[in-house]
């Protein structure tokens, strides 16, 4: 089972007209992808954290199995391409004899899969080096669909394929700075299921934050749900401890400053009304100022 080290983010509407344009400027290649996402009844797989596809690539039919990183850069992931006149359907046996499959045998305990959701997605990859390192660029557009309810998509992701993380966190940047990028980091399998389930609004996130890394994990789950409008007054204060967290983790190191003017923001923005803060949230949240301070955070949590 591998692991992928990539960032997504979301693409405001005003500016997603120059993001194609560069990508394709640049020699970004088009492919179609067309995936089916599988669970049991009991949502057994997206409990354990796990998300299971079947996925055409163009001619080629890939099955994926994704399981929990880190929540933000990283996730596990072991694939397998169908061979030439392989049968088109899922077959969890395609997993046996990894750490991977043996997992997802313990998740299923003998339950049935069923399909959930499908993303239909036209994706424009570009290749790129940047430093000692190859990045590649995945613009995706297009939605996620579960019976008769569609979700429109268009994300934007940088995946590092060798080198250093940190000309990854560098790339990232230019493109927060260039069109307004938002860091989301929600894969397509939760927010599929969301959708699946007629799920508008998430718990807040909380965890044990003792890491800067951790601390940044609870802060950015609770960012994205508030950046895309559907976070609440407890999403909020769940950021504003986070970065309270993040203070006490990172007491005496180079970003502390930072940390401590961005939640003198945060607390500005929670002080006025319910309504009024959650709107300026987002707005904050979405701003380039924040991402690119996330992106230097991240760098900070790696070398923690």
């Amino acid at each position: 089972m591998s692991t992928e080290t990539e960032l997504k983010f979301q693409i405001p509407s005003a500016t997603r007209a120059a993001v194609r344009a560069e990508v394709d400027a640049a020699g970004g290649q088009p492919l179609r992808l067309q995936a089916r996402y599988f669970d049991t009844d009991d949502r057994a797989l997206a409990a354990a954290g796990m998300a299971l596809r079947l996925r055409r690539e163009g001619e080629a039919w890939v099955q994926t199995l994704k399981g929990r990183g880190d929540g933000v850069m990283q996730r596990l992931e072991h694939e397998v391409r169908l061979g030439a006149g392989e049968a088109v359907q899922l077959d969890i046996a395609r997993h046996d004899g990894t750490p991977a499959g043996a997992a997802l045998r313990r998740a299923l305990a003998d339950r049935e899969l069923r399909p959930t959701f499908e993303t239909d997605v036209h994706r424009t990859v570009l290749r790129l080096r940047q430093a000692d390192a190859e990045i590649e660029l995945a613009l995706d557009e297009g939605a996620l669909r579960a019976g008769a309810d569609e979700s429109p998509m268009s994300e934007l992701e940088y995946e590092l394929l060798s080198g250093p993380v940190d000309a990854l966190l560098a790339l990232a940047g230019e493109g927060v700075l260039r069109h307004g990028l938002w860091l989301d980091v929600r894969s397509k399998a939760e927010r599929g299921e969301r959708l699946a389930r007629g799920i508008q609004h998430v718990p807040a996130l909380r965890l044990e934050a003792d890491t800067l890394a951790t601390a940044l994990r609870q802060l950015l789950a609770n960012a994205a749900e508030l950046a895309d409008g559907s976070g609440g007054p407890d999403h909020l204060q769940a950021a504003l401890e986070a970065v309270e967290d993040g203070l006490r983790a990172a007491a005496l190191r180079p970003e502390a400053a930072s940390l401590q003017a961005f939640k003198a923001q945060l607390e500005a923005v929670a002080a006025r009304p319910d309504a009024e803060a959650l709107a300026a949230a987002g707005e904050l949240l979405r701003s380039p100022g924040f991402n690119r301070l996330v992106l230097e955070w991240l760098g900070a949590a790696l070398d923690a």
